[in-house]
């Protein structure tokens, strides 16, 4: 079967991305994660599961980098990673294979980066009959803590894992994170007064040490609008949350 495939904009129209029309989808949590990764020139980045290129695309349309990389398991998700690349004239390296093959036979043996950056399933692995794709982007493959592991090693010392997840699985992300480093934890609020449903942390490797909670983004206002901080997120204007 062909995948219906749809033509969307991001950051105002800023980005194309074509997307498959059914199953994964980019939602508004990679827009979310790029405004938090601490961006500086010649940076080297990966993405791992980078699924159509969302946050590769933003941070590499933001900054100018010494080269990102973008890895996913679905292969069909790598060849739309490919034509965003191609459509936005936005240079990107694209790995097909799985996050636990990065050790072994891969392009990225031996190789350690600046950031590395992943908005990764959200849910624990079970048997389901939603299609390949959506599957694949939203129910661990591996568990969180050894998907968190292998993003650590292509890490260099001082360099930034910058990840997104569900709240309540904060301390799991925590915990796998624990004597690597410095630990910044930034909660994401669906409206003021309500408790968080997502966090972004930002853990930088074999530097610094303990965990802080920094004040939080809230993403929509109580009439359901967006805040005037993601408002600027989402138009493209990061400011200062990219560090």
């Amino acid at each position: 079967m062909v995948m219906e495939i749809t033509e969307d904009g991001i950051l105002n129209g800023k980005i194309k991305l074509f997307q498959p029309a059914k199953g994964y989808r980019a939602a508004i949590d990679p827009i979310i994660l790029a405004g938090f990764v601490h961006l500086e020139p010649r940076l080297r980045i990966l993405d791992v599961g980078c699924g159509v290129g969302t946050i590769s695309l933003i941070l590499k349309s933001l900054e100018n980098t010494a080269g990102i990389t973008a890895v996913d398991m679905d292969a069909e998700m790598c060849e739309l990673c490919l034509r965003n690349s191609v459509a936005n004239h936005l240079d990107l390296e694209i790995i097909h294979g799985k996050i636990e093959d990065l050790e072994s036979d891969s392009p990225l043996k031996g190789r350690f980066f600046d950031r590395v950056v992943t908005n990764p399933p959200f849910f624990k692995s079970q048997s389901s009959r939603i299609s390949d794709s959506k599957r694949l982007a939203n129910f661990e493959t591996i568990g969180l803590a050894d998907w968190i592991a292998s993003c650590l090693k292509r890490l260099k010392n001082k360099g930034i894992l910058s990840m997104i997840h569900r709240a309540d699985r904060a301390g799991d992300v925590v915990s796998a994170m624990n004597d690597v480093g410095s630990v910044e934890i930034i909660p994401i609020f669906s409206k003021r007064g309500r408790e968080a449903d997502r966090v972004v942390i930002n853990c930088c490797k074999n530097y610094g040490s303990g965990t802080k909670i920094s004040p939080g983004l809230v993403v929509h206002n109580d009439d359901g609008s967006y805040s005037e901080e993601v408002g600027k997120i989402l138009a493209g204007n990061f400011g200062k949350s990219t560090g």
